[in-house]
């Protein structure tokens, strides 16, 4: 009996201290966090490869800066045996794999069971659809999919990257089943049976890898470009985009995607593009930061939350100011909007850590969760914009913290400031549309009626059904917001004077003509021009002190487009704006001037050239 009470008492010890006896390390390179129990070794190889695949990326793009606006964390399971124990469960046994990608709004997770023989390519295809996201407008489905599979079978070493590698079974599904007409497969939305439905979704994704790897092989990405513009941005039915761009009948295309699926494989190698110079600062973790942190990996997935609690309480009960704990179990509650416990959580991470931009983040948006429970605004507004500056502070990557501080100042009718936050924000995710929707509230609440309209106006193709209606609603609000404002104008001017002076009349057209321009006691007019857009090539542009003026070629149309300040321009597609650019594709609003000049609104840079 007592060797029976002993055994026992070694393996309750043994499964408490779990994670001590891993000895699990943090090894932290330039973008990424890794947590490993494997080796030191292993964990900055991790990080290393995907350091790599996002250079990458910035080098298929041609991106100087690659954008991940949720924070993402790697970790690194040694075995299958631990890893199932963190992975997501389908009728109620873990799903075999060798890793997950697991999304959130507040943090990223990817897990790797490192005993597989290729951990990599399944979380490569989630990691492809956080660069294209982070990074450019929103996608087609075919495209969105393909992208992430293409990518996710890239080879790369230090000297070389490989493409062109067919995914598992991809040739298979090609092979056996049958092929979605191309117009059908161009035309899946995210609401589509095609996509949502295991039975029908797998000649989808194999359809779209083939297509995105049809278009990369044979250097059509500037025509996959012009597809793109007319369908996400002119609306254009997807034969007549499918026809213009690509030069052939529907039909025809799909029998070159046919002919070359069928002909010889094609892959091929380029050399690594030139990256920053490695710097990997590694941390042995204590059992009970590394306990915290798989709890916290726990928390954010829907079939391990119950689990989750119960070891942020075990771990607070040992050791009341872990900041990862009480972080974790604060966001748990603050969304099940149990706002005392998660204030409570909060304020105990904070004293520990003060220097956490997330948790300065959390920090406002409960303040925010709370105000909007009542229908107000919160108390102390000013506190809540000093949590989200000291968040950017320590992180400028947090787009939501831009996207809460822009809300904040339109509160305080601080509209250039709310507008410069949530172009930020944009800046930083320009694929999440409910950030353009806010700066198109934004622009009504500062009664810029023409850039509101520009941007609900493309709202209102989103294929997001909720921003869609949201957009119309707006767009159909804006006109009588507009003439109401323009009420309240003239009862204002009116109660300076005499309401019966001959002013406030209407006049006469004869009278209009003799009065000449208006007077200096009338004010300023008024900027009623109407916002217009146009696709063009951007020639050359000329910088002056913060002005700058692009020269823009559409056709034999050549306007002269000014901006009085290009550093809070709206720019779309790109990091910022640049004095040196030439010869780029565009889609540029604006208000005209004369019949070749006029005042810049937005840029948007397009692919290609």
């Amino acid at each position: 009996m007592g060797r029976r009470l002993l055994l026992f008492f070694l393996l309750l010890f043994s499964v408490a201290s779990q994670a001590g006896d891993r000895g699990w390390v943090q090894v932290q390179s330039q973008h990424f966090t890794v947590l490993t129990d494997t080796s030191e070794k292993q964990g900055r190889e991790v990080a290393l490869r995907f350091e790599q695949m996002r250079t990458v990326f910035g080098s298929l793009f041609h991106k100087t800066k690659v954008n991940i606006p949720v924070p993402l964390t790697i970790i690194a399971f040694r075995n299958q045996g631990e890893f199932k124990n963190y992975g997501p469960i389908w009728k109620g046994k873990p799903v075999q794999a060798a890793g997950f990608f697991q999304g959130s709004e507040d943090r990223n997770y990817i897990a790797l069971d490192m005993s597989s023989n290729d951990p990599y390519s399944v979380v490569y295809h989630e990691y492809a659809h956080l660069l294209l996201h982070g990074n450019f407008p929103v996608m087609p489905i075919w495209f969105d999919e393909g992208f992430a599979e293409y990518f996710s079978t890239l080879k790369v070493t230090d000297k070389t990257v490989e493409f062109g590698t067919p995914p598992q079974s991809a040739p298979y599904i090609l092979q056996q089943q049958r092929w979605m007409p191309i117009v059908a497969l161009f035309s899946v939305q995210h609401n589509s049976a095609e996509y949502n439905e295991r039975d029908k979704n797998t000649i989808l994704y194999a359809q779209s890898w083939l297509v995105v790897h049809y278009l990369m092989t044979n250097q059509k990405v500037m025509e996959a470009a012009k597809y793109l513009q007319m369908t996400q941005i002119e609306k254009k039915p997807v034969d007549e985009a499918i026809r213009v761009a690509f030069g052939v009948e529907p039909a025809a295309f799909e029998k070159q995607l046919r002919d070359y699926f069928y002909g010889q494989g094609k892959y091929f190698r380029l050399p690594m593009p030139e990256m920053e110079e490695a710097k990997y600062v590694t941390t042995k973790l204590d059992d009970l930061t590394a306990q915290a942190s798989l709890a916290d990996l726990h928390a954010h997935s829907i079939d391990h939350q119950d689990q989750a609690v119960k070891e942020f309480e075990d771990i607070l009960q040992r050791d009341a100011g872990n900041v990862v704990a009480n972080r974790g179990l604060g966001y748990y509650y603050l969304h099940r909007g149990e706002f005392d416990k998660a204030q409570e959580l909060f304020r105990h991470a904070a004293l520990k850590d003060s220097k956490d931009p997330q948790l300065h983040y959390l920090t406002a948006l409960l303040m925010n969760r709370e105000a909007m429970k009542t229908g107000g605004t919160p108390e102390n507004v000013e506190l809540m914009i000093n949590e989200l500056q000291q968040a950017i502070e320590l992180d400028p990557t947090l787009a939501d913290a831009y996207n809460l501080l822009a809300f904040a100042q339109g509160s305080q009718r601080k509209f250039q400031e709310a507008i410069d936050s949530q172009k930020k924000a944009i800046e930083l995710n320009p694929s999440l549309e409910i950030y353009q929707s806010n700066l198109a509230r934004i622009y009504l609440q500062a009664e810029q009626w023409d850039e509101a309209r520009a941007i609900l106006a493309r709202l209102q193709q989103s294929q997001n059904p909720l921003i869609r209606e949201n957009a119309s609603q707006n767009l159909a609000a804006l006109e009588a917001n507009k003439e109401m404002a323009a009420q309240i104008a003239r009862a204002r001017e009116m109660r300076k004077s005499d309401p019966t002076d001959p002013r406030w009349q209407p006049k006469t057209g004869s009278e209009v003509a003799s009065n000449g321009a208006s007077t200096d006691d009338e004010g300023p007019k008024p900027d009623t021009r109407k916002v217009l857009y146009m696709y063009g090539q951007l020639q050359s542009v000329i910088c002056t002190s913060d002005v700058a003026v692009l020269k823009v070629r559409s056709g034999q149309k050549v306007m002269n487009l000014r901006t009085d300040n290009y550093k809070k321009l709206l720019v779309m597609g790109a990091d910022e704006f640049d004095c040196a650019w030439r010869d780029k594709k565009v889609l540029v609003n604006y208000k005209p001037g004369g019949k070749s000049d006029g005042d810049l609104v937005t840029l948007e840079l397009q692919a290609g050239k």
